[in-house]
C-alpha cells in the first residue's frame, strides 16, 4: 500500500513503524505547519491513515474526496457535528473511524453490551487510566464503550463523583491522568452481593498501529460506506 499518513505523534510514529515492516510505502506530509489549510503529500496516496487533531478534518475530508482515497480515522475528541460530517463523507467515499483500534476492546466491546442486556438493575461504573500527557478525558475509547452501553441501557453519566447520591438511571465515568500508565479500561457491573468486571490494558501502542494499518488494507477493497472495525472483524470471522 501507499499510505498518506497524518500526524506525527507517538501514534503516527509508531503507524510508520509498523507499515514499513510489512513493506507498505509511508507518505508524510509535506508540510507539518499548523497554519496549513491542504494536504500536501510528496506524491499521491492510495489512502489516508489519520492520527492527528479534530482540527483537520476539513481539509482531510476534502482531500479524501478529490482524489477518492479511502480513509481510516483513529484521532479522537470529535464534536458530534464532525462525525455527521465523516457519515456524509463516508457516502461517496469509504471510510473507518475507531476510537481504538485494538482486537481486545473490539471483544471487550461486544462482552460489555452483552452484559448491560443481561444485568439489567446493576450499576455500573466505567473506570479508564492513561498517562498525564494525554491530552483528552474521558478518553475516546471510555466514551465508545459508554455508547455501547447507553445502547442497551439508557443510563445518564456522571462523571467523577462528587458530593451526590447516586440515582437509578445513573452511570459513573471516571478518568485517571497519571505518570506513565499504561491504557487501561474497566467496567464495573456491580449488583448487592457481587461484583462482575470486565477489564483491558494496553502496554504498547503496537496493538493500534497494527490494527489501523490493517484495517486499511481492508477498507481499500470497500465500496463507499462509514465503517467500524467490528465490520472487518465479522468480515474476517473473527
Amino acid at each position: 500500500m501507499k499510505i498518506g499518513l497524518i500526524g506525527s505523534g507517538q501514534m503516527g510514529n509508531r503507524v510508520e513503524e509498523v507499515a514499513q515492516e510489512r513493506g507498505d510505502t509511508v507518505l508524510l506530509l509535506r508540510t507539518a505547519s499548523k497554519e496549513a489549510t491542504t494536504l500536501a503529500f510528496t506524491e499521491l496516496p492510495e489512502l489516508l491513515i489519520d492520527f492527528s487533531h479534530p482540527d483537520n478534518l476539513e481539509m482531510i475530508l476534502s482531500y479524501s474526496l478529490s482524489y477518492q482515497l479511502p480513509l481510516v480515522i483513529g484521532t479522537t475528541g470529535y464534536t458530534q457535528s464532525q462525525f455527521q460530517e465523516m457519515e456524509e463523507h463516508a457516502k461517496q467515499v469509504p471510510v473507518m473511524y475507531s476510537a481504538n483500534f485494538s482486537l481486545g476492546i473490539m471483544v471487550m466491546n461486544q462482552l460489555i453490551k452483552q452484559a448491560a442486556a443481561m444485568l439489567q438493575g446493576w450499576q455500573i461504573e466505567l473506570i479508564e487510566k492513561h498517562h498525564s500527557r494525554k491530552k483528552d478525558a474521558p478518553s475516546g475509547t471510555a466514551n465508545m464503550l459508554l455508547q455501547t452501553i447507553q445502547e442497551v441501557q439508557k443510563l445518564q453519566p456522571v462523571y467523577n463523583w462528587q458530593g451526590q447520591k447516586r440515582e437509578e438511571n445513573q452511570i459513573g465515568v471516571h478518568s485517571i491522568r497519571a505518570g506513565s500508565l499504561p491504557g487501561e479500561h474497566e467496567v464495573m457491573f456491580a449488583a448487592p452481593d457481587e461484583v462482575f468486571t470486565i477489564k483491558h490494558e494496553s502496554f504498547s501502542n503496537r496493538i493500534f498501529a497494527a490494527g489501523a494499518v490493517e484495517a486499511a488494507d481492508w477498507l481499500k477493497n470497500q465500496p463507499p460506506g462509514y465503517y467500524k472495525l467490528e465490520d472487518l472483524l465479522m468480515d474476517k470471522g473473527v
